[in-house]
Parts: C-alpha cells; structure tokens; sequence
C-alpha cells in the first residue's frame, strides 16, 4: 500500500478493478457485498456515479399499523404525519416510530447516495428530535433532508431556516422585533456554512444583526408549518461588518420582510468559506478526517470552486470527489472506523438478511435496528448536539470515538446475536445474516483457500496477516483431516442440497468463521 497521495482531482477512467470498486461501494453506500458488486460490474466509473448520484424515488410516509399503539386520531393503515398532535405520551411513541420509519429507509437502501448523504446532512444541518417533539415535525425535517440530499446546499439551508423543526430547536418562534434569539443565527454561521477556519471572521454584532433579519418566523401545530409574522419582524436596516464588506440588508415591512432571509443567505454564500467548509465536511465523510495543508490547497479548495460555479448544487462535487484519483488511492483503504450505521446495516446488507413479510413485524426490526445503533452511540434523529456526532469533527481522534470498551463490545454482541442458528429476536420476529448464501455466491467455495482469501476482500479493506488468515481457515477445517475433506463436504453440499446433516455441518462451520471475520479489528475499518 503506498503511503504517496496523488492529491490529485483528475478523474479516473474506465471500468473500475475489484478492489477499487469495492473502496468506492464501502464509502458510498451502507454495506457492500455479492448484490452490489453484480450490480456494478463492468461498469465504467462515470456509470457508477450516474448510479450514485441519482436520487432515490420518495420514500411513502410512515403510516400508523402498530397494534399496540391506540391513536385515536388516526385510523390504522393512515399515517399520522399531518394528524393533529394529541398529547406527548403519543408523540413520543410516534417519534419512536418515525426514528424506526428512517431506520427502514436505510436498510432499505437502493443504489444511490440518497441515504448516506441524507444521514450527512443530519450531521451537517443538526436538529435533535427529542428536543423539537414534534413527530410531525421530524418528518418534515427528514423528508427535508431527503429531498435535498443530491441537490441544491443553499436551497437547504434556506427551507430549513424556517423548517418548523428546526424553528423549534434553536429557538426560531421565539425570535421577534424588539426581543432577537441570536440561537438559530449563530449556529447558521458557525455550524451551518461558515465554519470557524482561522480565516473566518465575522463579528458577535454580525450574528445579533442575522438574527434580526430572521424575526418574525414561527411555526403553526395546527397547519404544521411554518408561518411569517410581520408585525414580529424588526423592519429597521441591519448592518453588517467589514467581513461581509459591511452590506446593509434593508429593511422590510409587511409581507415583503420574509424576503430578507433570502438576502441574508446571498451575502454568506458570497463569502467562498461556506463552500470550503462543507467541502472539508464531505471529504471527512468520504475519504478521511486529517487534512493536511496539500488536501486542503489541492483538493479543498478546488472543490469548492466547483461547488461555486454550481452554485452550489452537491452532485458536481461528489463527482469530482468520488471519481478522483486521489479518492482511490491506495492509502485510504480501511482509514475509517465504520460509523454504528456502517457496521450494522453494513452487514445486514452483505449476509442478505430476510425480513418477515409482515409489515408490523418488519416495523419492529427496524425498531431494533434503531435501538441498538443508538446503543453503539449513533441514535438518529438526536445528535448529541447541534454540532453532530463527534467523530466528525473532533480532532485527533475523530472517527475512533467510535469505538471504545462498550461499543466495540456491543458491536460483537450484536454481530454474535444474529450469527446464533436461531438469529436475534427482534420483539417477536427473528432475523438472521444469511452466511451460505453468502458463502455459495463465491464460485470458488470448495478450495478453503479461496474461500477465505475471497470472502476477506469483499468483507475487510485492510489486509490481514499470514497468522490471521490461519486461525479462520482452521476454523472452517476443523475435525477434517485435509483441505481435501473440505472440497468433499462442499461438494456434498453441492450434490445433496437437501441433505439437513451437511447443510447444517457446513452451516455451521461458516457461522464460526464469519462470526470470526467480524470480530477483528479490520472488520470494523473500511
């Protein structure tokens, strides 16, 4: 593996060698085995983008079938997202729910980018649902997200500068003439699109005067949206620091004082660091947390151009990014601690799990989905803060706050649960990693050898050792006097399917030696 970065955007040609194409299919999309690769084949890489970076369909609202849950205001088979809110014990089930309902949108991932670039932008333009206790509101803010999730940053930013969830979180509604909340203003600059680079430098007065400019904003539980007050708004000129070559946005009164946002949002996005801020976040998500003085001056800063002339449309940019020579160097295999999403979904896509066929029962395995990947420090729908997840942005460690004694512990727990021949129990339904449907997918799984070597490429991006490889190989061999016996038993396997005392030998055998590839620290890096 060579430690020299291209630091190159050249994008690269052709169709793409396995383990390139397993590099881009592990950043990009959650879990990456048999299906995808089949899937992109023989694909140039310009073909693969095209296929990432479309957006994936709407996903159909949540709808309300969980009988245990008595909504008297919304009828089973209907969804509750514009029912009226009834009281916070309901909502807080219906949170529960929409949490579970987003969960499923992920495991039920197609080709596109749409949901991990939806999952960044949760990261990115942080509301916490606990916080908000809307779920109707959530679900305006996760349709959000979704919907922008390959388009326009600044058509973002500026629906959910009035989203009613995030007028609830930093305090929005509570902004008006006479009475400024600077919360919503100041994570706008500081979080949202400026950043804090050193050579960001706007002003403590630069943030009280945005925040002038969004009064007048609340959000209405009754229409579930949200709705401009003039007479809340603060219809005097704002003025603004020599940062933003001192613009003054003019005043406005009636109606016309909503249109102020829309100049606030031009004047930041002049400024060429709010490109370069989300640029950084992008390539933290997908290539690696250090940037260097060279990542920044020869693929930082060029992206953010891109990102300019776009004006600011996210899809130009991932394309350069993602079809860089530097995005395939070969340093940045297994860089990354995989994210509790990475890993659990991650797998649940690779062994082909098998959901029940039963919608509720479905439900509830993406509730324990939800559960356990907050378990392991990644609930979705709550950040820890509006910063987002730690991993993103606090240095050195970053990605390794992912891992400690507890999470890497519950990791195998969860790995261990779904390995076991009766699976894990999902509150009633039961699920289970497929492994000799994924093991029957290789063509060479009768020469243990191969088996091993073929399934560590698809399942792990770093190499592992000599040492390592014995101890799995072992696994598979154990009790058998030779490789040959191996060849026979498959072979066997092969010719009696239905034959239950070697299938389950067999079975059980790549339960233990799968169960052992995901216990390895490289299992957890992609």
């Amino acid at each position: 593996m060579s430690a020299v970065l291209s630091y190159s955007l050249a994008p690269v040609s052709g169709v793409l060698k396995q383990e390139d194409l397993l590099h881009l299919l592990r950043r990009t999309l959650f879990g990456a085995g048999h299906r995808e690769l089949t899937y992109f084949k023989n694909k140039t890489v310009e073909q693969c983008l095209d296929i990432l970076l479309k957006q994936s369909p709407a996903a159909p609202a949540p709808l309300q079938d969980d009988p245990d849950i008595q909504d008297a205001l919304v009828p089973d088979g209907s969804s509750w997202v514009n029912a009226p809110y009834e009281n916070e014990d309901m909502d807080k089930r219906r949170r529960t729910y929409l949490k579970a309902w987003w969960m499923g949108q992920i495991i039920n991932r197609d080709y596109s980018l749409s949901e991990k670039m939806t999952l960044f932008w949760h990261n990115h333009y942080v509301t916490q649902l606990e916080i908000v206790k809307d779920s109707r509101y959530g679900y305006r803010y996760v349709t959000m997200l979704r919907a922008h999730a390959l388009g326009n940053f600044k058509q973002l930013v500026r629906e959910g500068a009035t989203n009613v969830a995030m007028l609830v979180y930093l305090n929005g509604n509570n902004n008006s003439k006479g009475a400024p909340n600077e919360n919503f203003s100041r994570e706008l600059m500081e979080l949202f699109t400026l950043g804090k680079a050193p050579d960001v430098h706007y002003t403590e007065a630069d943030v009280k005067a945005a925040a002038r400019v969004l009064s007048g904003w609340k959000d209405d539980r009754e229409s579930i949206t949200e709705k401009f007050y003039p007479e809340l708004h603060d219809t005097a000129d704002k003025q603004f620091s020599p940062y933003f070559n001192n613009e003054i946005i003019k005043g406005r009164s009636g109606a016309d004082g909503a249109k102020e946002i829309d100049a606030l949002l031009d004047m930041i996005f002049k400024r060429k660091e709010t490109a370069e801020f989300v640029c950084r976040n992008l390539y933290r998500w997908f290539v690696t947390a250090r940037i260097d003085e060279q990542v920044e001056q020869k693929i930082i800063q060029p992206l953010a151009q891109i990102f300019i002339q776009h004006h600011f449309e996210i899809a130009p940019v991932l394309r350069a990014l993602l079809g860089s020579e530097h995005f395939f160097d070969a340093a940045f295999r297994g860089c990354i601690v995989k994210n509790p999403v990475e890993f659990f979904v991650g797998a649940t896509k690779q062994f082909a799990i098998v959901f029940p066929e039963s919608t509720i029962e479905t439900h509830l395995c993406w509730a324990h989905y939800y559960f356990n990947i907050g378990g392991l420090s990644m609930s979705i729908g709550d950040p820890p803060s509006v910063a987002g997840w730690l991993a993103y942005y606090q240095a050195p460690k970053y990605h390794q706050w992912w891992i400690n004694s507890y999470t890497l512990g519950f990791r195998m727990k969860i790995a261990e649960s779904l390995y076991l021949a009766e699976g894990t129990n999902c509150n009633g339904p039961k699920i289970k990693f497929d492994y000799l449907r994924f093991a029957l997918a290789f063509k060479n799984g009768g020469d243990v050898n191969k088996l091993v070597d073929e399934s560590l490429t698809v399942l792990c991006a770093v190499k592992i050792s000599d040492h390592a490889k014995n101890k799995l190989k072992a696994i598979l061999l154990k009790n058998l006097k030779s490789e040959k016996d191996w060849s026979d038993l498959w072979s066997k396997l092969s010719a009696t399917p239905n034959d239950a005392s070697v299938k389950e030998d067999v079975s059980n055998r790549l339960r233990l030696f799968f169960g052992g590839i995901m216990n390895m620290p490289e299992y957890q890096m992609m």
